[in-house]
């Protein structure tokens, strides 16, 4: 009995010492000022955000991004469109930002957090300012806290220092606020694609069959042989998932002469996409354009409408001639083109619409599917 009363009692006193132990540490936090978030309000506030300018050593812009509308832009990228979820996700972190911990407020030991004042050359952190707020937030954001998830910081014009939750570094190359994706066309949709080399040498592949695995090469030489069956089908996926590197004005990066390469992708519903790319340095760099092919659109409604009737005529399984209802609603092939066509017409003026007046840098190995040659699909000569 005596135990028992005993341990209830250790179990008690550990339970008032642990709440006295808690509610010390949240007066010590209070007292200090390290309770509460980085930036107060800001989570109620994402959508009044209007530009978030980043900086670095001697002050120099790393990234400037602008909203006009719905739309995000970086002005260092001559106002190409930029990323609205990458910049979404940061606001959301910097809003979300807790206060952890005081640190220095002396200058001589900013530099060891990453906080010291930008003007210096060989400052480590990065100035985050964000407009349109009714309060302006101006940070520099330093190096990354103990954790994986916190951060040092300091509030520009304090002297205090803080370490907060979340990495909230923001990233320092502009290419990277860029809105990456150009086009992604599935390679089961393509039909039929050609590559023409620099010289005029032209390449072609195709399926005729959308269920096929793999893409025909055409006109392969006499005497040569394929490295494989599937050997045209990096060329096929092509235009799947395509991301730029880094974009620039047309009229600042263009091809000199007409020594480029021309491809070209058309799918099996009548959507055609083309692109030329030529390389600067190691680099490639591509523009693109897209159109409706409407001859190959009526070849799909064709193709459609005989997979319905077919489906149509047959009977279910396990269902008798006979049985089978005479008021099956037959094919509309008129709704069908026009539904297409409205479906291909918006991709095109989508595509278009982005791409026009611009050039986009690929990444290499993205590039080399555009610029196969006959060759790069043979086996060795023996």
């Amino acid at each position: 009995m005596m135990q028992k009363r005993l341990i209830s009692l250790l179990l008690i006193t550990a339970a008032v010492l642990g709440i006295g132990l808690y509610l010390s540490r949240g007066q010590q936090a209070q007292e200090s000022g390290v309770s509460g978030k980085l930036i107060e309000g800001l989570d109620q506030q994402l959508n009044d955000v209007t530009a978030i300018r980043i900086t670095g050593a001697g002050g120099a812009v790393i990234a400037e991004l602008a909203k006009a509308g719905d739309r995000w832009t970086v002005a260092a990228k001559d106002g190409y469109t930029a990323d609205v979820a990458k910049i979404r996700e940061f606001l959301i972190k910097l809003g979300n930002a807790q206060l952890r911990e005081e640190k220095t407020s002396k200058k001589e030991n900013y530099a060891r957090l990453g906080v010291e004042d930008l003007s210096a050359a060989d400052a480590k952190g990065m100035g985050v300012e964000l407009l349109g707020l009714k309060s302006p937030v101006k940070l520099i954001v330093g190096i990354a806290g103990p954790s994986g998830d916190s951060t040092f910081v300091r509030r520009d014009g304090e002297e205090k220092s803080f370490l907060v939750s979340g990495s909230i570094i923001p990233d320092k190359e502009p290419s990277n606020w860029l809105a990456k994706s150009i086009v992604d066309v599935a390679s089961d949709r393509v039909r039929h694609a050609s590559i023409a080399d620099p010289e005029g040498k032209v390449l072609k592949i195709e399926k005729t069959d959308p269920s096929a695995f793999n893409f025909a090469v055409l006109d392969v030489p006499k005497g040569r042989q394929l490295s494989s069956e599937s050997a045209g089908n990096q060329i096929g996926g092509a235009l799947s998932s395509v991301n730029l590197e880094d974009v620039a004005k047309a009229d600042a990066q263009k091809p000199e002469g007409d020594k480029f390469w021309r491809t070209s992708f058309a799918t099996h519903d009548g959507l055609v996409v083309d692109v030329e790319l030529w390389d600067v340095a190691d680099k490639t760099w591509s523009r693109w354009s897209a159109r409706v092919d409407e001859a190959q659109l009526d070849a799909w409604v064709a193709s459609e409408k005989a997979k319905a009737d077919a489906a149509a005529a047959a009977p279910a399984e396990g269902e008798k001639p006979e049985d089978k209802p005479a008021d099956k609603p037959a094919f509309d092939a008129v709704k069908a083109r026009s539904d297409k066509l409205a479906e291909i017409q918006k991709q095109v003026s989508d595509l278009n619409t982005q791409t026009s007046g611009w050039s986009f840098q690929l990444p290499s190995w993205k590039a080399a599917n555009f610029k196969k040659t006959m060759e790069d699909l043979l086996q060795p000569k023996s």
